[in-house]
Order: C-alpha cells, then sequence, then structure tokens
C-alpha cells in the first residue's frame, strides 16, 4: 500500500485556506487528512508513520524554503517506499508460515505442524480427561520402490498414500506426513481396539488399490504402530512409543 504526499499541496491548500493551526488531539485528523480517501486516514492514524507526516507538516506550515520542501517531500516519498516494504515483508512471512506447516509434495501437515497439533490435543485431553490414540506408518519397501522405478515413481506412492489417509480420516482426526515414507495420525476419543481395526482398514485399501504408474502396478505395503494417550501423557514418550510399535509390526511382517 503506497501514500504518496505532496509537499507543495500542502502549502497550497495553507495558502487558500488561510486558516489558523487547528489544535492537535490523538483522535483528530488535521485539515488535510479530511481530503485524503478513508485508507489513506487509517495509514496516518499508524503509529509511527502517522507521527512522522505530522511532524513534517507542522514543519512545512513554518517553513516554506523550496530546498527544504523538497528535502521533506523526498523524506514521505521513502516513508511511503517503507510502508509498501514492510506490508510486502508482512505478505510474505504469511505465505513462509503456511508452507512452514504443511508438506509440499503431498499436501499433509508436516512433522512441525502435528508435533504443535499434538500439543494443543494433549492439553486438552489433560482439561477434559479424555483420551485418544495416536498412530505411525511406514511403508514397507520404499528403498526397492525407488530403486526399481525412479523416485518419481516413489514420490507418486507417498501421494497415493496421503490420499488414502486422508480419505480415511474423520474430520476430528489429524493426519501427516512426517519424513520420507513415514506417515501419523491422531485418532481422539476413540480406543486402541477401533483405533486398530480403522489402520488394519486403511492397509487392506491401500494394499487392494496399488499405484498404476504407466504400465505398471506398485504394490503398496503398510506397517503401523498405536500408542493411545490419556491426561497423563507426555507427547515425546507417545511419539517414541507409536514409533517402536511400528517398528515391531514391521518386523513381525518379514518373519512371517
Amino acid at each position: 500500500m503506497t501514500i504518496a504526499l505532496s509537499s507543495r499541496r500542502l502549502v497550497a491548500n495553507d495558502q487558500e485556506q488561510q486558516a489558523p493551526l487547528p489544535s492537535w488531539t490523538a483522535d483528530r485528523v488535521p485539515a488535510y487528512g479530511a481530503a485524503l480517501p478513508q485508507d489513506s486516514r487509517r495509514q496516518e492514524s499508524q503509529p509511527g508513520f502517522a507521527s512522522l507526516v505530522l511532524r513534517l507538516r507542522l514543519a512545512l506550515r513554518r517553513d516554506a524554503n523550496p530546498q527544504r520542501m523538497d528535502l521533506l517531500d523526498q523524506i514521505l516519498d521513502v516513508a511511503a517506499e517503507s510502508e509498501q516494504r514492510m506490508a510486502d515483508q508482512e505478505r510474505r512471512i504469511a505465505e513462509l508460515e503456511a508452507l512452514c506447516g504443511s508438506d509440499e509434495l503431498t499436501g499433509l501437515p508436516n512433522r512441525r505442524a502435528f508435533e504443535h497439533h499434538m500439543q494443543r490435543e494433549l492439553a486438552h485431553s489433560r482439561r477434559q480427561k479424555s483420551c485418544g490414540v495416536l498412530g505411525f506408518l511406514d511403508l514397507d519397501g520404499f528403498k526397492s520402490i525407488n530403486d526399481q522405478h525412479g523416485h518419481a515413481a516413489g514420490d507418486a506412492c507417498l501421494i497415493h498414500v496421503a490420499r488414502h489417509l486422508r480419505q480415511s480420516a474423520r474430520t476430528t482426526d489429524y493426519a501427516a506426513r512426517l519424513h520420507g515414507d513415514e506417515f501419523a495420525i491422531s485418532l481422539p476419543g476413540i480406543p486402541l481396539a477401533l483405533a486398530r481395526q480403522r489402520m488394519n482398514a486403511l492397509c487392506s485399501t491401500v494394499s487392494v488399490e496399488p499405484l498404476l504408474w504407466g504400465k505398471t502396478r506398485i504394490e503398496i505395503g503398510i506397517s503401523f504402530g498405536l500408542a493411545p494417550y490419556d491426561a497423563e501423557s507426555d507427547l515425546p514418550a507417545l511419539m517414541r512409543a507409536s514409533d517402536d510399535a511400528m517398528y515391531h509390526h514391521k518386523q513381525s511382517k518379514r518373519l512371517g
């Protein structure tokens, strides 16, 4: 948002009106402000920039020296450009904050966002004495898929699993991609047995719906681990427990 102020126009207004300078109050904008659009008056009301504008206007009223007028005109232009840069930076920061919370490939929340969500979920559990289940998921043989079909196929597998995970989630669930081929899901308000049924159903769905990569059907297996949480749960311990459970599940599948 750019504010263009002309010192010469200020002097012209003074010469035309020849009115005494009104007293200043915190909530009153002088005569020149009344000639500005509403948005510009809001701009002048902002701390810092408003103070600069008003002080420079007073200086212009006291001294109409052309050199000083030019200098003050330049200062006002610089101030307006600074306001524009600050607005652009704020927009960019908002964009980066959004990117910091999501996984670019799958569109799911990332590990940072998931851990932040789980902290809130555990705080809610402590307040409400509620419970739930944290699930960790890991793709089976993901390295072999990358080696045999290429990393583009591996990315397609991750997107495939993320889509099924998202579709299986309730509105109260929270699914995320943590790292590589690791995913997680928070399942609030359900017992461990029901959470296990849901994860088994998800694995079965992914198994019977392989990824079509060109003319190749890539079958994807998933190992998962579950850890229940309640009002006494600690997030680092909870994540370790679900991660350990996932590796036990993966090991048991390898041993047959």
